[in-house]
């Protein structure tokens, strides 16, 4: 997912968020990863990749007033936002029909039906990359149409399913077409903001999902009690329709790079393979196979040796899908590091509340949608009021800070969550404090992340940064059902306590991995 704006300089002094590396060591790395070391150099030092134009000048300073956006950018902003709208609600909508698509299919289960929410973020992980890499090559407005097509298509297949299989199928199939909405949007957005205004660009962006998933809950509860889950899924098609033709006459395309290397189609299909193997072994191995039986270790064998090869021909392929070598970069891999961490529970734990709700507190699909609302709803708005103050403040500790409230609003529920009815006291806070701490922390990570590197790198980190969100929110999903062994009944409260505990976990060692020191991006060395 590159965003090749111009592969030439840019100039240090209207650019501060661009790093800058220094001149002691003239030596600059293709994207192949091969060193190109100036010959006048004697010492044999390498530097780091190529991300910024050396210069010996001390860090700049930040612009004294913001920079004017134009109403063209706004505009296209609108669009693309719209687009991360339609993936997710479709991503959360489901949260509350689980029950019901379990009880339209004789014979399916409750890890059967998980399918189709862990078979959409595997998709989604899987083929946000490749998505990038074509709209590189074809066309970013023409890649993010074809997904808006592809969604509305596959809406039409989810709603038709006759089986809980083919109805997963269909969401593999709409998660394809959402990974081709999401990287071309921001491609298409960012070249149209001054470098000042980039932050509140991605957090605009970033808002846009939270805002998405505080609408699904109710809409979807209003939905199912109407007219069932089918038509929760039929909806998406006409909506999509629309943004095809808005899109067409707002969004304008960008000028595609000159390409000379094949796309890394091997990349593509290991990094699928091990993901979806990896999850696999995860949801079958804990309620099917066995976690020691011969079939899960072989499966997660599978995966693990797929990432093998994805991440060595990540290192060796000119064009990779993902491209690695940012991660030289210290301010980079502790961003996605804490990214992948904090993703696990981002997703999953809007499952496991509703879940909750409705077989403990017998809640209603409308108390249960009016109940997870609250949560989305603070995420935008403190995206959107954090992402600006980023602008101004230390964004890494926003981020710092974000974790820390994430990982309060889990052990509060770790704590107080019980059989007994008391939204007020055990789920509410939660809801609200976890969402609080979403909005402070993730978006905020891709924008420190973004200014550890080129321009012209914009694109690839973004790419990279949505890539591990959406794995790990697959493996998070994964592991709830694995750990969720019984859905209701007095002996379940132990399981639901089980998922809490593995989330917050990983919320707890995120918000330890973002102490590792970055310093400035213009001070670093890879």
């Amino acid at each position: 997912m590159r965003n090749e704006i111009d592969p030439g300089w840019v100039d240090p002094a209207r650019v501060p968020q661009v790093p800058r590396v220094a001149a002691a060591a003239p030596a600059i790395e293709r994207r192949d990863g091969v060193d190109v070391v100036d010959p006048n150099q004697r010492d044999g030092s390498v530097a780091p990749p190529r991300m910024a134009p050396a210069v010996a000048a001390g860090p700049p300073s930040r612009p004294r007033a913001r920079e004017a956006v134009s109403g063209r950018a706004w505009r296209a902003l609108t669009v693309a936002s719209l687009g991360t709208v339609l993936v997710g609600f479709n991503s959360t909508a489901t949260n509350l029909a689980l029950d019901a698509i379990q009880e339209s299919y004789v014979g399916a289960t409750a890890a059967d039906v998980g399918w189709g929410i862990a078979g959409f973020m595997v998709g989604t992980a899987a083929f946000l990359p490749l998505a990038g890499r074509l709209a590189d090559r074809v066309g970013r407005k023409l890649i993010f149409q074809a997904g808006l097509v592809l969604f509305a298509l596959s809406a039409v297949a989810s709603a038709l399913a006759p089986t809980v299989w083919t109805l997963n199928l269909a969401r593999v199939l709409q998660a394809v077409g959402g990974a081709a909405i999401l990287p071309a949007s921001l491609s298409l957005v960012l070249p149209l903001f001054p470098t000042s205004r980039r932050t509140t660009a991605v957090g605009l962006w970033s808002a846009a999902g939270p805002l998405a998933a505080g609408i699904a809950p109710g809409v979807a509860a209003v939905l199912l009690g109407a007219a069932g889950w089918r038509v929760l899924y039929f909806v998406s098609a006409p909506v999509a329709a629309l943004m095809f033709v808005v899109a067409r006459r707002v969004l304008t395309e960008l000028p595609t790079p000159e390409i000379s290397h094949r796309l890394d189609v091997t990349g593509a299909a290991a990094g699928t393979v091990g993901l979806a193997a990896l999850v696999t072994a995860i949801m079958q191995g804990s309620r099917v196979w066995g976690w020691t039986s011969p079939v899960t270790l072989a499966v997660a064998a599978v995966g693990v040796g797929a990432f093998a090869w994805f991440v060595n021909n990540s290192l060796r392929h000119p064009e990779p899908l993902l491209n690695l070598h940012l991660l030289r970069r210290r301010g980079v891999w502790v961003t996605q590091l804490a990214n992948f961490l904090v993703g696990v529970s981002s997703q999953a734990i809007w499952l496991i509340w509703p879940l909750f709700m409705f077989n403990f507190w017998g809640y209603s699909e409308y108390q249960v949608g009016l109940g997870v609302t609250v949560g989305p709803i603070v995420a935008g708005a403190s995206t959107v009021f954090f992402s600006r103050l980023g602008e101004r403040w230390s964004a890494i500790t926003l981020c710092r800070t974000g974790a820390a409230i994430q990982i309060l609003a889990i052990g509060w529920q770790v704590v107080r969550l019980g059989t007994e009815a008391d939204y007020l006291r055990e789920m509410a806070p939660t809801i609200a404090l976890f969402g609080l701490g979403w909005g402070m922390c993730v978006p905020l990570l891709n924008s420190v992340a973004l200014a550890w590197v080129d321009e012209s790198y914009f694109g690839e980190v973004s790419g990279l940064f949505n890539t591990l969100r959406y794995a790990a929110s697959a493996i998070g999903i994964a592991g709830l059902f694995a750990l969720l062994k019984d859905e209701s009944g007095d002996g379940a409260l132990v399981y639901y306590q089980h998922v809490l505990a593995f989330f917050l976990v990983f919320a707890i060692v995120a918000f330890v991995s973002l102490w590792v020191p970055i310093g400035r991006p213009d001070r670093s060395r890879s």
